[in-house]
């Protein structure tokens, strides 16, 4: 039987879409961080934990280089470039 778990994933806003399918954030490095592939997307399973990292991220480098940074991991810039989108995982037993 199998298991089913919430979770969540950051798809590519359609202003920066240059592709005609959805694009998602992906860590791997091969993907060159977004992907197409809904299975290829990083799996958010905390979506408080993970904004709250994006914040924490974000202000430990302003807080290091300025205001002025560039912070992409940044919870502002990651809102404005994406949006969560809510899926379900499935576990097999």
């Amino acid at each position: 039987m199998a298991e089913k778990q919430e979770a969540w994933v950051l798809r590519l806003k359609d202003e920066f879409n240059d592709s005609t399918v959805p694009q998602y954030y992906s860590e791997d490095e091969d993907t060159e961080w977004l992907t197409d592939d809904l299975n290829q997307a990083n799996i958010i399973y905390d979506k408080e934990a993970a904004e709250k990292w994006m914040k924490n991220w974000e202000k430990a480098i302003f807080d290091k280089y300025g205001k002025d940074a560039i912070c992409n991991a940044g919870h502002t810039h990651m809102m404005k470039h994406f949006e969560w989108v809510e899926v379900e995982v499935e576990f097999q037993e």
